[in-house]
């Protein structure tokens, strides 16, 4: 890897920096230019932002949209109470109920389908434990919110990775990018920054042992929420360890698709085993509960667990197709018609995915306002790095144009005095000492190590042995994650990736270790501490920067 030095650093303002260009930091650039022509906007993606974010390939629902007439948003809020196990501060939530259908609107608008029943209605599914929000939708809509970005007068840096926010007093300042193709640092100056860059799929590891082959998007790896937690933004819920059901072997995730259409998750009697677990949801009981309930039936010797669609009739059977096969996951047909499978008679055998974190899949992410402001003012998150409760897709985008609104009204002046050479400074060590290597350790080799501990100790059912076991592992390799190898910039991204995500799950442990209770069915199982609390804990976990580290406190005493 040639060296990257100071004096080649290139500076730029702008009056809002974009960190990641998934669906969330798109429709912040979109609501940016719609709302102030003149405003200055710049978005950095370590990818290309037309494939990138958790949603690159594109959707073939909304899962959370409040239809005049169908739901409404005091239901949503309810049903996400439900969800959040009592734990929800619904600030966020109401935003996105209140918005969730004006974002629908407009996709529609700007030429996404969205299929209508036979009285002209649009399709709406089931999957919260109360209420109808789930809308069927087709299309491509990266390709479309990447468009639309373009023909403003965004400037977009593909091939950006970002490596540091920049602050001026207790402000955000803008962020230091690497550009990954020419290895020139670029300072960014701006006096509004969106971190939108996705949670943390990557922290445990797979039953496949492919790092890359998880749940969520693998190139989302914790990345924002240890930029912004170094730079004082406080976190929240990454106690909540989530873990899905996923397709035995090919790995993608579509529990939702099936949910919605009324597949049952069946056991390998053929029972429909949801029926003793919750018998009034059933499917579409709380995540962690699904995954507590699976979890019991093969350890009961009822295995193997699949979802069963043979009761349904064929114009839903052919939706689901239509939406795995077509829409989001194409070798997903591939992957049927190798195996035989035909839903029509086969049950599709789901196993448990690796540990996750996600704001728009589960709970974790900063803590922010209404706009998605975070405790560091100036800095703002949408997305699944933001903790908006299940979230989803419409979150991102919602919180994404909220953020931009937010932004636009202030109009704040350009940062004059950030610490921009102290910053570098620390970069420019940093990159030299991961050019040396000394180390020693790939950085295939050192990410599969604490996943797999991952695994071993912060994985519910969770303990205080366990838990405590994995932060003194993990001690040293905070030290040692500074000599990893990287011989080119691609590598030194993944270099970045690896110690955001050790950082992510070690929040996860010290968020676990403080909530001394169990909730969230068995996201956060704890052992020796097996019974919901609510008089001591139905509160947030929240973990702000310390002198010595992360500390952890409720958010409501």
């Amino acid at each position: 890897m040639k060296g990257v030095h100071m004096e080649n650093v290139e500076i730029l303002s702008t009056d809002f920096l974009i960190l990641g260009g998934g669906a969330a930091g798109c429709m912040a650039a979109i609501k940016a230019a719609e709302a102030a022509p003149s405003l200055d906007v710049v978005l950095m993606e370590k990818a290309e932002i037309s494939r990138s974010g958790a949603a690159g390939r594109g959707m073939d629902a909304l899962n959370n949209v409040v239809i005049p007439g169908v739901g409404t948003v005091d239901e949503y809020v309810e049903a996400l109470e439900i969800v959040a196990d009592g734990v929800l501060e619904p600030t966020i939530s109401r935003v996105i109920a209140e918005r969730s259908f004006g974002v629908l609107r407009k996709l529609e608008e700007w030429g996404l389908e969205f299929p209508r029943d036979s009285k002209g209605g649009y399709i709406v599914g089931s999957f919260h434990p109360k209420g109808r929000f789930l809308v069927e939708m087709r299309g491509e809509l990266k390709k479309l919110l990447a468009k639309r970005v373009t023909a403003s007068r965004t400037k977009v840096y593909n091939r950006h990775v970002a490596l540091a926010i920049l602050k001026e007093g207790d402000h955000a300042a803008g962020a230091v990018g690497l550009d990954l193709r020419q290895g020139v640092l670029r300072a960014f100056l701006a006096p509004a920054v969106l971190l939108a860059t996705g949670g943390a799929a990557r922290i445990g590891l797979p039953n496949t042992g492919y790092l890359h082959g998880t749940f969520d998007c693998p190139w989302c790896s914790g990345e924002a929420w240890k930029m912004g937690f170094e730079a004082g933004a406080a976190l929240t819920g990454f106690e909540y360890t989530a873990t899905s059901s996923m397709t035995k072997d090919f790995n993608g995730p579509g529990l939702s698709t099936f949910i919605r259409h009324g597949a049952w998750l069946v056991n390998g009697l053929g029972e429909r085993f949801m029926e003793r677990y919750d018998p009034v949801a059933l499917e579409r009981a709380p995540a962690g509960l699904r995954a507590q309930a699976m979890l019991q039936e093969i350890r009961s010797g009822r295995g193997p667990i699949g979802f069963s669609c043979s009761h349904l009739p064929e114009e839903t059977i052919r939706i689901i197709e239509e939406g795995i096969f077509e829409t989001e996951r194409p070798t997903m047909r591939d992957y049927f018609m190798k195996k035989g499978l035909d839903l029509r008679r086969d049950p599709v055998e789901v196993v448990m995915s690796e540990v996750y974190l996600c704001g728009g899949h589960g709970l974790a992410g900063f803590v922010g306002d209404a706009f998605g402001e975070t405790t560091l003012k100036g800095l703002y998150a949408a997305g699944d790095c933001l903790a908006n409760p299940y979230g989803f897709l419409v979150g991102a985008m919602v919180m994404g144009e909220a953020a931009a609104q937010r932004v636009v009204s202030l109009k704040e002046n350009r940062p004059q005095n950030p610490n921009l050479k102290e910053t570098l400074e620390a970069l420019q060590e940093a990159l030299i000492r991961h050019k040396r290597g000394a180390l020693g350790v790939s950085v295939k080799e050192f990410e599969y190590k604490f996943r797999r501990l991952v695994n071993e100790y912060v994985a519910p059912p969770k303990t205080k042995l366990k838990l405590t076991r994995f932060l003194r592992e993990t001690e040293g390799m905070l030290a040692d994650q500074e000599d990893l190898p990287a011989e080119d910039f691609h590598q030194l991204m993944k270099v970045m990736e690896a110690k955001a995500g050790l950082f992510s799950a070690r929040m996860a442990a010290l968020a676990s270790l403080y909530r001394t209770e169990s909730r969230f069915g068995l996201y956060h199982q704890r052992l020796d501490f097996p019974q919901k609390d609510d008089l001591n804990w139905k509160t947030r976990v929240i973990l702000s920067p310390g002198p010595e580290g992360a500390v952890a406190r409720k958010e409501k005493p």
